[in-house]
């Protein structure tokens, strides 16, 4: 029986979860697994792989890394384009954002070189994401709505609260699989290479509309992924301490 119950697990998509959470952790952000978060579109509780945030005392910066794990036998496609940044917000590119946070970060960009830099994009990046070889369910959407729902459902304004909330939600979905990017070259040929990560951009209307890119990582590459996002945290979070301490000053 104990062989049987280890086969089911191991053909299961807890191992990954279990993965991502490890190195998450390893990296230095608490992490819980299974989290819940509400939806907002259809009021109910959901539940997401992997929660990983940034040890924070005082509540005012929230930053979450926001995992949805993927186990499957088929690899996934990036299609990518080389202007699907061209005029889009910064800022929503890299994160999903409380309404104190959309707020605060007006200011910063135009003052703080050290978060331009941090949020700072290429022009090239994915615009749709798939599943190759797969059925009629579409797994990448659904990858990608679920990940981008606990994004909105964690940086929702605490109604109870009279302080500010400086709330960011990454969203990443961790896969088992060869990523390939897809993209028509000069010749009007279609090139296709396998990368360890890559990242698409994401909109949906939950109800009002969130877009966001959604980050898409390897298993081979997650302790590189959580180490270097744990870098991004941090100094995100240097860049909101004066925000956060002029919060704090607020109710004082």
């Amino acid at each position: 029986m104990r062989d049987k119950v280890l086969s089911w697990i191991n053909k299961s998509g807890f191992p990954l979860e279990m993965e991502a959470a490890k190195a998450f952790r390893k990296a230095g952000f608490e992490v819980r697994q299974s989290a819940t978060h509400l939806d907002q579109e259809e009021g109910k509780g959901r539940e997401i792989d992997v929660l990983a945030q940034d040890p924070d005392l005082c509540g005012v910066v929230d930053i979450y890394y926001v995992v949805e794990c993927k186990s499957s036998d088929k690899p996934w496609v990036v299609l990518m384009g080389d202007d699907v940044l061209s005029g889009f917000n910064r800022v929503h590119a890299f994160s999903v954002l409380s309404a104190d946070a959309k707020a605060e970060t007006v200011s910063l960009w135009g003052k703080n070189k050290a978060f331009k830099a941090l949020i700072g994009k290429n022009e090239r990046c994915g615009y749709s994401f798939r599943q190759a070889m797969g059925g009629k369910n579409d797994r990448a959407y659904t990858a990608a709505i679920s990940v981008l729902k606990a994004c909105s459902g964690l940086t929702h304004e605490r109604r109870a609260s009279a302080i500010k909330r400086f709330a960011f939600a990454i969203p990443v979905i961790v896969v088992d699989t060869a990523i390939f990017e897809c993209n028509l070259n000069d010749d009007g040929e279609i090139d296709l290479v396998e990368v360890n990560e890559s990242e698409f951009l994401f909109s949906a209307h939950i109800p009002d509309e969130v877009a966001c890119c959604i980050k898409v990582v390897n298993r081979a590459r997650l302790s590189e992924f959580a180490s270097s996002s744990k870098s991004a945290a941090d100094v995100l979070r240097k860049i909101m301490n004066e925000s956060e301490q002029l919060a704090i000053q607020s109710l004082l």
